[in-house]
């Protein structure tokens, strides 16, 4: 009686059958192959094997620790995002309408987000807590330096920034809703150096070594599987040339600019966003007989 194949074994033969598709497809020619060893060459004699790990970082986790939110379009659930290295606990427990913490000058165009958290048969959660994060307008996230980015290279030094600074955990009113006021976030890079073998790729891709802009968010409610995501922006040219990896089209939302900024209190124009998290119940949360 022969033994079972193992895990290697299954997932190499997976792999070795997607690769010879895509030769076959292309006709990719030995000087292809060569080349592609030889730029594999490269990155490996710059040290940057671990950081080649970014081209599917992202989908590893996508199988894995986004696994229960897979095929989104079945019921309307959000899509998953990794969470990142810049997610620090402990935020301040604020109740919306709220405020993220920011400095009295905090630099960047104001935002205010709002929407309604909600299960996928339609019910708005009320106490819902959205943990939300984000990079400033000067590209720097609080309570962290370049270390806590490795093995990528991420230029942030937070010195002088509040460690919670733009860093909040908001709590959904009676109905399900949410707002908070913050600022339009800065750009994200993924630190590659400009004549390295990383770089280089992404430059003959026409893809960018930075990420779209965006505000992170872990979405929890009782009775619900918790929800890692990230908020994007439309008419942000980076949206669709990420070297990350596809972003789901629902996940980009328009902003309105607004010129009545001191009917909201600002002294200048200010944009808004309307983005609703939509949770998956648990097992026990879907059969659960509401009170």
């Amino acid at each position: 009686m022969s033994e079972s194949p193992s895990r290697l074994q299954v997932v190499f033969t997976d792999l070795r059958r997607a690769v010879d598709d895509v030769i076959l497809k292309h006709q990719v020619t030995l000087e292809e192959l060569f080349a592609t060893i030889g730029w594999l060459q490269q990155v490996a004699d710059a040290g940057e094997l671990p950081s080649a790990s970014i081209l599917f970082y992202k989908t590893v986790l996508k199988g894995t620790e986004g696994a229960t939110y897979a095929h989104p379009e079945k019921d309307g659930a959000s899509h998953w995002e990794m969470e990142g290295p810049a997610h620090r606990p402990g935020a301040p427990v604020l109740h919306s309408p709220a405020v993220l913490p920011m400095r009295p000058d905090e630099p960047g165009e104001p935002l205010i987000v709002s929407g309604t958290v909600r299960t996928t048969t339609g019910d708005p959660l009320a106490g819902a807590a959205l943990e939300i994060w984000q990079i400033d307008a000067n590209n720097v996230y609080s309570g962290m330096d370049t270390s806590d980015f490795e093995p990528l290279n991420i230029p942030n030094d937070s010195t002088g920034i509040p460690a919670n600074n733009l860093r909040a955990r908001i709590i959904t009113d009676a109905d399900g809703r949410y707002e908070f006021r913050t600022v339009m976030p800065g750009t994200e890079t993924f630190g590659l150096a400009t004549d390295s073998p990383l770089a280089t790729l992404t430059r003959a891709l026409q893809l960018q070594g930075l990420r779209p802009l965006h505000i992170h968010a872990i979405v929890s409610a009782d009775g619900c599987l918790p929800l890692t995501t990230q908020i994007y922006f439309d008419g942000d040219p980076l949206v669709a040339s990420t070297i990350e990896g596809a972003i789901p089209a629902d996940a980009v939302k328009t902003t309105t600019r607004h010129d009545d900024h001191h009917a909201r209190g600002f002294d200048q124009p200010y944009r808004t966003i309307t983005y609703d998290f939509v949770l998956r119940p648990t097992a026990e949360g879907a059969t659960a007989t509401p009170q």
